[in-house]
Parts: C-alpha cells; structure tokens; sequence
C-alpha cells in the first residue's frame, strides 16, 4: 500500500499523479487563457489586487472623509426648521439649500480625487506589467516585477489617469447639475449628461489599450494616443462589451443589499482589481494579434497560447500511425520465436564517407526486417487463435460431459418400444 503524503510535501512538491505537461495543454483560445490565469494564477492575482490597493489607499480615504463630511452636514442642516426647543427658525427654501451643499460636496469630492486618481495609475503600471507578464506565460515574481513595471511605465498611466479623473469629474458635475441645479433647463442638462457619458466611456475604451500598449511597445506620446483612440473607436461595440464584463463585479457591489453588499465589497477589495486588469489585457492582446503584430518586426503573435500549426498536425498524425502499429500480446500466452528479432537481423553498416546510395540501401534492408516481422508477427497471431479454439474445446468439465451423454441418450429411440 502506498505511504500517504503529509501536507507539507503536498504543498511543496504537489500531487504525485499530475500529468506530464506538454504543449497542447497550454490554453488554445483567449478564454482558455482568461481561466488557465484565473484559476491557475489566484495567489499571484492576490498580490497584485493588494498592490493595486495600496496605491488606491487615497482615493480611497477621500471619499470616506467626504461620505462622512456629508452625512454630518444633512443632519446639522435644518430641515425641520425647529432648533429642538419649539422655536422655528426662518429658511425660506431649505431644500433647495441642501441640494445646492450636495452639489458643492460632490463638485469638491471629484474634482480632489483627481490627483488621488493619479497616484492610483502609477500602481497600476505596476499592475499591468504583471498581468501581461503572467498572460504571456512569463516567469513572474510579482512583487519584484510590479516595481519594476512602475518605474518603466508610470509616465504614461500618470498623465492617462489624469485625463481619466478629469473625464469622472466633468460626468459627476454633470450628473449634479441634473439633480440639483433647476434653474437650467432640462433639455441642456440631459445634453449635458449624455454628452459626459459618451466621453467616458471613449475615454475608457481608450484606456484600456493605452495602459496595456504602454507596457507592451516602446512608443512616443503622441503615438500611444492615436493608436488607442483608432482602437476605441474601430472596436468599440466590442469594447463596450469588454467593459460591462470587467464593470460586473463593481455593479454587484452597487446592487447587492445589505451584508451581501459588505461581502461583495470585501471580495472586490481582494480580487476586483486583478480581475478588471486581467478581462483588458486578454482583450487587447486579441486586438494586437489581430492588427498590429504581423506589422512588428519581432512580436509573436498567440503568446501564452498553443496554436497548432499544420507541420503540428502532421506530426501528430504520424504519432497515432505509429501508435496504432504497437503490438500488445497476451502474457498468459506463450510466446513464439520472431526469427527476425531473436536471431539478429543485420544491417550493413555505413563507411565512414557515405553517400546517398549508402542511405538508400541502409533504408530499404529496414523495410525488409519490417515486412519480415509484420508477416511472423500475422503467423503468430493465426497460430495463437487455432490455440484458443483448441483449449476452449477441450476446456469441457465432467458434468458437461455427463449431460451432454445424457442429452444423446434420450435422443435415442428404446429397442424394446
């Protein structure tokens, strides 16, 4: 009976009946590659969520400050126009008051969180460099490679998340000019909303090929923007699909009631991230394949994946050829001698300067020793088959035998009838 492993050696060599790993278990499409890295990857794609954290630790922190800063002003705020002694004080339009300090806690809390937002794109340079490294099926050593990617990227995700907390701002003052500013009309102030939400989502869709061209190519400024910008906008149906897939995990968090809300929070703060950077790079490295690569000189299309080509279909075609040529013979019979094996079929052996012909000849002797033991091989077979109709025929017990005596005699007429 085998020993059982102990834990430590499970968690330090692994399990002992794993396959061999060979190429055409590597993921063959790109969602094979999104699961092979997010199952596979999950304590890697921890560590970068943590990171990512780390620098979202401001924004983070502003937005707590100023959800508290607002809760604390609604309650001071008059409503009832009572000071709690039955004295009324005159407000003349107290709602209108409120909604006028939302407005300017919500104009204040966007337009702070710009830099708080930037601070966040240079964690996020680190965060893509990663992802693409463990999507192109790189060795990765995710703390040492995250710095690494900050301080060789974070000059573009500084200035591209700029623009990404400009474009917040401008729908959150948008969106709060809606609800609380009525002296406009309504008509501009639904222009003026949808007119936001498309920048952003363009500003979005450009994001996503910005960040990852950026730790991808070595490209100038002006360049890295037109070429996000013409993916943006040539793919944008799939882009906007791209996006509601990586937003899933933030509207559960939204939608969710009560501690299910905390719990989607808590899984967001441990995988959210990784998640939305993960669902972006495999998406873009699709696009790169399909547009940019075959005009690189030096980039290799299809990484981290196993693509068969046709000389891969050949060879595995001659494998199976040879595979179904394998001969399997019962042990429990006895063996026959294959003259060609057990007495030591010859070959002429090659001169030290051979030639063509040499080869030629060499080849067709192993034809010859190849028909000969195909053909020994059929006898073996046939003799073994005459053999088992033999034993099967004498495999007969004593009380077969009986009854079919018995069976012959009954079928015998009685002399004295």
């Amino acid at each position: 009976m085998a020993q059982k492993k102990g834990l430590i050696y499970r968690l330090t060599m692994g399990k002992d009946n794993l396959p061999d790993f060979t190429p055409d278990k590597l993921p063959g499409t790109r969602f094979q590659l999104f699961k092979d890295v997010f199952f596979n990857r999950f304590g890697a794609l921890f560590r970068i969520n943590l990171l990512v954290l780390l620098f979202c630790l401001p924004a983070i922190a502003w937005m707590v400050i100023m959800y508290m800063i607002k809760q604390a002003d609604g309650s001071l705020l008059p409503y009832s126009a009572n000071i709690g002694a039955g004295m009324g004080i005159p407000v003349a339009d107290v709602s209108a008051l409120g909604r006028q300090r939302a407005f300017q806690f919500d104009i204040q809390t966007y337009l702070v969180l710009i830099p708080c937002i930037m601070v966040a794109g240079i964690g996020l340079s680190g965060a893509f460099y990663v992802m693409r490294r463990l999507v192109w099926g790189e060795g990765t050593s995710v703390g040492s490679h995250f710095f690494h990617g900050i301080k060789a990227n974070f000059l573009p995700f500084l200035w591209s998340s700029l623009f990404a907390g400009v474009s917040l701002f401008l729908v959150m003052a948008n969106v709060g000019i809606y609800n609380n500013i009525t002296d406009i009309h309504i008509a501009w102030r639904v222009v003026g909303i949808a007119v936001s939400v498309i920048q952003f989502v363009l500003l979005l869709s450009m994001f996503i090929f910005l960040t990852t061209q950026a730790v991808t190519y070595k490209l100038k400024t002006w360049a890295l923007i037109k070429n996000s910008f013409l993916f943006a906008i040539a793919l944008l149906p799939t882009n906007i699909l791209m996006l509601i897939l990586s937003a899933i995990p933030v509207v559960l968090v939204m939608i969710l009631p009560g501690f299910l809300s905390m719990f989607g929070l808590l899984i967001f703060a441990l995988f959210g991230f990784a998640y939305i950077i993960l669902v972006w790079t495999v998406y873009a490295h699709w696009a790169y394949d399909k547009f940019i690569n075959d005009r690189v000189e030096g980039a290799v299309k299809n990484r981290g994946m196993y693509k068969k080509t046709e000389e891969d279909e050949k060879a595995a075609a001659e494998r199976d050829r040879k595979n179904k040529n394998i001969r399997f013979n019962n042990p429990k019979k006895r063996a026959k001698k294959i003259t060609s094996i057990d007495e030591g079929e010859t070959f002429t052996p090659l001169p030290t300067s051979f030639s063509r012909a040499d080869l030629m000849k060499l080849e067709q002797e192993k034809e010859a020793v190849k028909r000969s033991i195909d053909a020994e091989y059929e006898e073996s077979d046939e003799a073994y088959e005459t053999d088992d109709l033999q034993e099967d025929t004498l495999a007969q017990s004593p009380e077969q035998e009986q009854t079919d005596g018995a069976d012959n005699a009954a079928a015998q007429p009685n002399a004295d009838e």
